[in-house]
């Protein structure tokens, strides 16, 4: 399929939709005018979406299932999106055609999360938790095409937010410079001074001179002379006080110290990062060491097996900031192998969260797990499993509300995962 040159960068920028079109998910033939539609309602929908971090989290879970109800509002949002750009979509389709729509959305969300760290992260880290209990179709190349860039992007920026580093910076200012000063030539009247200085040596008022009564002369002369010679200097100094610009020296001063602030602030943000690194990862080996729950306030291995992926993920998660590389993933994989001895078995995704639904279980946990943000007609595992929890939903309703099939199977470690990055998008999110 050949488009038009002038749409050439969008498929350049945007692989998804042209993932999507090859894939055969949908055809729109040789129609160039279709392939300007579906653009311009792929550039509104993210727009839309632009700021909107609880939006851009239902969007994604819409977008990944393929069985998503034509009613859900999301889906009608966006098909009514796309029915300003292309006319005919309601003689072509007379129910909103699902494929399409569902690959503007994941279009949309692609656009976002190439440019924005936090959007970025929301998608990431939905489609990575939900993607190991769908079974992807055809669109499967798409959903990895989106993990593997989106996980490229999260891992670098977090890398740099833990980084140490490497040699300590060492602040240099450079030297101080006046821009701009001058100071004015300043001359003496000397003709003045001069008449001033004669009028002072000649006889006083009362004939004195220095030969006939040099002591009377020599006050009279010390009085006159002085006073000449201090109005000279007093106008010389006025004069030179003049001419200095106290704009050009409050100029250099300033712009002086700015650099060492700038200098000073740059060295101590170094140091400060790689200071919280270390603190980051203290915590966690402290944490991994002890394997003690700061939520319960007992060892992991006093707690419930049915609790404890999802508590060391509560736990876990209050020492976290938002962006985590994947080592944290790990580190929580084996910090509960090494607590339960062993590699955990798979379970369906209903025998997983059946004991949630326990009256003694919801007690325990309830006060720890508040109810999370909702979503149009689908919501993630945590927050279903929170309702669970409230006792506001029942383990076997999972597929009505997250889309994912209650046979699909998971270990409780996945779930501890999961768990981890739904309440760090949750915080995100707030």
């Amino acid at each position: 399929m050949r488009v038009k040159p002038s749409f050439d960068p969008f498929m350049d920028s945007n692989l998804v939709f042209s993932e999507y079109l090859r894939t055969g998910l949908f055809d729109i033939g040789d129609a160039d005018a279709r392939m300007e539609q579906l653009t311009k309602a792929v550039d509104e929908l993210a727009e839309k979406l632009n700021g909107k971090l609880a939006a851009i989290r239902c969007y994604t879970l819409v977008a990944l299932d393929a069985n998503i109800p034509l009613t859900n509002s999301l889906l009608v949002e966006t098909n009514e999106i796309l029915k300003t750009y292309w006319k005919g979509l309601e003689g072509k389709y007379p129910e909103p055609p699902r494929n399409i729509l569902r690959g503007v959305m994941l279009s949309a969300l692609y656009q976002l999360g190439k440019k924005l760290l936090f959007p970025c992260r929301i998608i990431y880290y939905t489609i990575s938790g939900l993607s190991q209990f769908i079974q992807f179709g055809r669109e499967k190349p798409v959903i990895d095409l989106i993990l593997n860039e989106f996980r490229t992007y999260v891992e670098n920026n977090a890398n740099k937010e833990w980084s140490l580093t490497e040699n300590p910076a060492v602040p240099t200012f450079a030297a101080f410079e006046f821009a701009g000063f001058e100071i004015a030539e300043v001359e003496v009247d000397s003709t003045k001074l001069e008449a001033s200085l004669l009028k002072a040596a000649g006889l006083n008022a009362q004939s004195h001179g220095p030969h006939n009564a040099p002591q009377q002369w020599a006050a009279s002369f010390s009085t006159t002379a002085s006073s000449a010679i201090t109005t000279a200097i007093q106008t010389s100094v006025q004069e030179l006080g003049e001419s200095i610009s106290t704009e050009a020296l409050e100029t250099s001063i300033n712009t002086f110290f700015k650099g060492v602030s700038e200098t000073l602030t740059t060295a101590f943000k170094a140091s400060f990062q790689s200071l919280t690194a270390v603190e980051r990862r203290s915590k966690l080996l402290w944490w991994k060491e002890t394997l003690y729950s700061t939520t319960l306030q007992k060892s992991y291995r006093e707690i419930s097996p049915v609790l404890l992926p999802v508590i060391m993920a509560i736990d876990l998660a209050k020492l976290l900031p938002l962006g985590i590389p994947a080592s944290v993933d790990y580190l929580l994989l084996d910090t509960y192998r090494a607590v339960v001895g062993t590699i955990p078995k798979k379970q369906t995704l209903v025998e997983l969260l059946s004991p949630f639904g326990e009256p003694a279980q919801q007690q325990t946990i309830r006060p720890y797990l508040p109810l999370l943000s909702e979503c149009a007609g689908r919501t993630t595992l945590t927050a279903f499993l929170a309702q669970v929890v409230h006792d506001q939903r029942v383990p076997k309703k999972l597929a009505d509300y997250t889309g994912l099939r209650p046979k699909e199977l998971a270990s409780p470690d996945q779930l501890a995962l999961l768990v981890l990055h739904d309440l760090l998008i949750e915080r995100l999110i707030k």
